[in-house]
């Protein structure tokens, strides 16, 4: 063999070896489903399907979870079916505590001492409903506890006349409930004054003196973010909010923090960051897929460039869900420093019928559950 051809090759061997020996580059954390949790959704008895799945920790180690339109004891064991048609525009789910008092373990290891809460005889169920308010219902969104009430914000709705799924609009005034505690009763109702089309429901954070509260207001196909506080002491007076440089009394001079990907938002502290969570813009089957992330070290913002940190895989019959609401649980962050995350899927029409002979798939109206590694969205 030529000299100079045996060198080459020698060379191009070493040059192999080389590339084949580099370091190569560590793959990034990866969010992924959280099965036990998704099966503490599949209930048969109490709450058995519906959306929302926003949680509030309690002192006593138990949990409230909130959803809004509800099924509640009506799944048929013999055909693992649901009517098509809920009975109560809201419920909760009172999670029992854990074994050993202090721990947050992955899900209830009791589940027998979780409880549903909805109104009991005739009629709707609706755990959270004003009697005298006949046209008029509530969707829970995020709340609180101070002390020995917790505080729940209501979305006032009523119907808006189109027909249909999206017959609703807002009233004009939200409201807050008082839920007595240890008890969870009785509740009591206080009006919010008009926040100009903003919606202070999409997240609560107590930092000493002062709760930070996270709302929406649509713009286009997404909502802007805003944020108010008051004295954690007193949250049925003196809002303000913020207008880029202070905080204002006045809510029409508020200014937007930051901007979701669609109408669903969702605003949390995990340990030492404020977490925006939203989703792709999805009103029907086969549409947006994604859930972002993004975070900020103060509840003013600004908040850091959206990140993709999952994208939805409930398939049937080769098509996607309609999906929304994505929410965030810091107080289930387990061992492995992941995070909670929730979301919510409300069938796959009109791509599938969700209504077949008068019965539906339960899983196609229940929220699921994914982990998502702090690491992912730089939070230590």
């Amino acid at each position: 063999m030529n000299i100079r051809l045996c060198f080459a090759l020698l060379l191009l061997a070493s040059f192999a070896s080389c590339t084949t020996d580099a370091p190569r580059p560590l793959q990034e954390a990866q969010a992924r489903k959280d099965p036990a949790f998704t099966e503490f959704f599949r209930r048969k008895t109490g709450w058995t399907a519906g959306d929302g799945a926003l949680s509030i920790p309690l002192s006593d180690d138990r949990v409230l979870w909130l959803f809004g339109d509800s099924h509640v004891d009506d799944f048929d064991a013999r055909t693992r079916t649901i009517p098509c048609l809920f009975q109560a525009r809201n419920a909760g789910l009172l999670q029992g505590a854990p074994e050993v008092r202090g721990q947050k373990p992955e899900i209830s290891k009791q589940p027998q001492s979780d409880r549903t809460l909805v109104r009991k005889g005739p009629g709707s169920r609706s755990w959270l409903a004003r009697a005298d308010a006949i046209d008029e219902w509530f969707w829970p969104l995020s709340g609180f506890q101070n002390g020995e009430v917790v505080y729940i914000y209501l979305s006032a709705l009523t119907r808006s006349g189109v027909g249909g799924m999206w017959d609703f609009r807002s009233t004009g005034h939200d409201y807050w409930a008082k839920v007595k505690f240890p008890e969870m009763e009785p509740i009591e109702y206080s009006t919010l004054p008009s926040f100009h089309g903003i919606t202070f429901g999409n997240g609560f954070v107590t930092e000493d003196d002062y709760t930070y509260a996270f709302g929406g207001r649509q713009k286009g196909d997404a909502s802007d973010v805003y944020v108010a506080r008051f004295r954690s002491a007193n949250p049925e007076s003196e809002w303000s909010f913020w207008d880029e440089e202070h905080w204002n009394s006045n809510v029409t001079n508020a200014s937007a923090i930051a901007r979701g990907a669609s109408t669903s938002i969702h605003v949390c502290k995990v340990r030492n960051k404020f977490l925006l969570t939203t989703s792709a813009l999805s009103v029907a089957c086969d549409q947006g897929k994604e859930i972002y992330m993004s975070t900020s070290s103060h509840p003013i913002g600004p908040f850091s460039p959206r990140k993709k940190v999952f994208t939805i895989d409930d398939c049937y019959r080769g098509h996607y869900p309609f999906f929304y609401f994505p929410i965030a649980h810091p107080e289930f962050i387990n061992s492995q420093d992941e995070l909670l995350v929730t979301y919510s899927i409300n069938g796959y029409e009109p791509c599938v019928s969700s209504c077949v002979k008068g019965r539906a798939i339960p899983d196609h109206y229940r929220p699921k559950a994914i982990r998502v590694p702090l690491e992912l969205i730089g939070i230590k």
